[in-house]
């Protein structure tokens, strides 16, 4: 049988996200190692550390010449140019008084040579004689070991890493590095009104939407979807989902099934859960979205109306998914300017999917299509969330509202 609806004791949003950080650091995820090419976003497990100095040899920072500061007394001066030095070239002598040497970016400074002289800033009088006419300012060298010693630190642990990281560790030749393991996520979408991809449309049947917002959410977010399956209204289907995933993930998300009205199928799940996180929250829409931890793995049941779904994930499923791998969540809390009035009121703060606009000194945001929690309309063009506080007046224009600006958008 169906579980009756219990009754359900109701949160803030902020409450809701602290049970969830609480929760989500007394988990682990297991390690592994991956290679450096294939490494961006992925959130490094231990210290990386230099394995040699950089730069290994005193390096140009302009075109120019290199010689000694010793021969610069007086001006104008003539010098022997002696050679030339592109990048990725070497010189095999020291410099003596009176040589210079025409030097690239990048390029190898001779030993003995203790300045480089910027090319804007010199003159070839023929072939080999170079005049300089002032002084320099800088000696213009990057000297060895001016960026990195070995055994620095490179990138430290919980570091999510990004395409400036892979080239950091590339330029020390470290291809390998040990990084934490992406979430494993099983997700369940049930409802028996859901038609299958490909049949035919009957009344009362809709397609599944939520499913594949989901998965895409999911692996947008760093993690791995391990096993998806939709399923009928049917408690023991439910329950043997549950059961087929719980060896292989760390994560398992349930969509339907979750609403006040509805007999609850994840009701049941949660009573005999190791930890109810939460089942109802102070917010519209998505009240009911709940979350449970059970022996070792944290569990969110989703709202079936597609707005609601949206947005729950963001404010809980995305940040648990960035606490389990240490990270900050990539929504941007801030505060928006409301740019019309809005008109309902209720009794719960209402979230509301719109666009934001950066103005020179605020963000202004507004709705974008309508805001029934069943309208697919603004998925793809929502940027972000604002919060239009409980009450029973209107919200005008002007309000400075609770904002959060969405990651990938």
């Amino acid at each position: 049988m169906y579980t009756p609806v219990d009754k359900r004791n109701d949160i803030t949003i902020d409450e809701a996200r602290k049970r969830i950080a609480e929760s989500m650091s007394k988990l682990t995820l297991g390690t592994e190692k991956v290679n450096v090419d294939d490494s961006d976003h992925r959130i490094i497990a231990e210290n990386v550390k230099a394995t040699h100095d950089l730069p290994t040899f005193r390096r140009s920072g302009y075109d120019g010449f290199a010689l000694l500061s010793s021969d610069l007394t007086s001006f104008p001066v003539q010098l022997k140019v002696v050679g030339n030095i592109p990048a990725g070239a070497n010189f095999d002598r020291p410099l003596v008084s009176g040589e210079a040497v025409r030097i690239m970016t990048g390029g190898y400074v001779p030993d003995g040579a203790d300045l480089v002289v910027m090319l804007e800033t010199t003159k070839m009088l023929d072939d080999d004689t170079l005049e300089i006419s002032e002084r320099q300012k800088r000696d213009n060298i990057t000297q060895i070991g001016s960026f990195f010693h070995q055994s620095d630190v490179l990138l430290s642990k919980d570091t999510e890493i990004n395409p400036g990281g892979i080239s950091l560790l590339s330029a020390f030749d470290i291809h390998e590095i040990t990084v934490y393991k992406k979430p494993r996520i099983g997700i369940i979408t049930t409802g028996s009104e859901l038609l299958h991809p490909g049949e035919d449309i009957v009344n009362g049947k809709i397609f599944n939407s939520n499913g594949p917002l989901i998965k895409a959410l999911c692996t947008e977010n760093g993690a791995d979807v391990v096993g998806y399956t939709q399923i009928k209204d049917d408690p023991e289907l439910l329950r043997q989902a549950v059961k087929d995933l719980q060896e292989k993930c760390d994560v398992i998300i349930t969509n339907g099934g979750v609403s006040v009205g509805d007999y609850d199928i994840i009701a049941d799940l949660a009573k005999s859960a190791d930890e109810l996180l939460f089942n109802k929250i102070q917010m519209r829409p998505g009240s009911v979205t709940t979350a449970f931890v059970d022996k070792g793995i944290i569990y969110f049941g989703l709202s079936g109306n597609p707005g609601a779904c949206f947005t729950g994930f963001y404010l809980y499923v995305e940040y648990a998914l960035r606490v389990l791998q240490k990270q900050k969540s990539r929504c941007i809390e801030c505060q928006g300017t409301l740019n019309e009035e809005y008109t309902k009121t209720n009794m719960y703060d209402r979230i509301l999917r719109g666009q934001y606009h950066i103005d020179s000194d605020h963000i202004e945001v507004g709705r974008v299509g309508g805001d029934q929690s069943d309208n697919l309309n603004n998925l793809q063009r929502a940027t972000c969330f604002f919060e239009i506080p409980r009450g029973d007046s209107v919200t005008p224009a002007g309000s400075v509202l609770r904002t959060w600006l969405l990651p990938f958008k």
